[in-house]
């Protein structure tokens, strides 16, 4: 039997058109393969974004709940305890000895200083009393505890039309100076901090910069950062925003926290 001319074309075209809907069927299924893969990597990503983010957001809610405990305690406690020893001393006669009646007014003003300092520490740690004070007032309150050490000059700028940002945030941001002004402290030996906020239409810029001896900032790898740092980095994540540091030896330390518009208050 002969298989016609016509009849070879119409088998070539037939098979050609099989191929090409087997080709096209495979990359069809290739490609939702891909995009399926990729979906479910991105979820992946996203969960552990959450989780990471659940994870800070109960550490720092325990945080702030210990702060609590311990404000509440020094306020309860170790506060009425210097009251009455302020009151005690207020009952003392008045000696014919000047030393001793020296004594116990310098000791009264001491006292009175105690009870001042540790009424500013508990409304530094509480976060309530934070949140009804506002991120300006808060910070403000801060470094004037620091600046009545005597050991320390503070300075603290706003510029730009003001506006409030969402209590949490405010909270967040709050945590981080305290936890820059500790970093100062501590690991920079600093005599003189400076706070400023840029108020800015298209974002929201916290500094707090230093006189410190500072660091090698470009040669610091991820795994020599110390747990201070790291931490205003995750508070700063964890609101949207973007924490920079800018040091080198012997020019302090500048700290930079960017909310960008879209993560303003609304």
């Amino acid at each position: 039997m002969q298989v016609s001319t016509n009849e070879i074309i119409l088998l070539v075209i037939v098979i050609t058109i099989i191929f090409l809907a087997a080709s096209f069927f495979l990359l069809l299924y290739v490609n939702v393969y891909n995009k399926r893969k990729m979906k479910l990597i991105e979820e992946k990503k996203m969960m552990q974004v959450e989780f990471q983010q659940a994870l800070l957001q109960t550490q720092l809610e325990i945080q702030e709940q210990t702060l609590k405990n311990i404000s509440q305690e020094i306020h309860d406690n170790v506060g009425q305890v210097l009251s009455l020893a302020k009151l005690n001393l207020g009952t003392f006669e008045n000696t014919e000895s000047v030393y001793n009646q020296t004594k116990i007014n310098d000791t009264r003003q001491l006292v009175s200083k105690a009870i001042n300092d540790l009424r500013d520490l508990s409304r530094s740690l509480h976060g309530d009393r934070i949140a009804e004070l506002g991120l300006q007032d808060a910070i403000s309150n801060e470094l004037k505890i620091l600046q009545n050490t005597g050991q320390y000059q503070t300075a603290f700028t706003i510029t730009g039309d003001r506006y409030k940002l969402e209590p949490p945030k405010e909270m967040v941001l709050f945590r981080i100076v305290q936890e820059a002004i500790n970093n100062s402290i501590k690991h920079a030996k600093a005599k003189k901090i400076t706070v400023q906020l840029k108020y800015q239409p298209a974002s929201f810029i916290l500094s707090v910069e230093d006189d410190g001896i500072g660091f090698n900032a470009t040669g610091l790898e991820a795994a020599q950062k110390g747990i201070g740092l790291k931490s205003m980095q995750n508070r700063a994540a964890l609101i949207g925003g973007s924490l920079s540091l800018d040091s080198a030896p012997g020019n302090g330390t500048v700290i930079n926290i960017d909310l960008k518009n879209n993560n303003l208050t609304a």
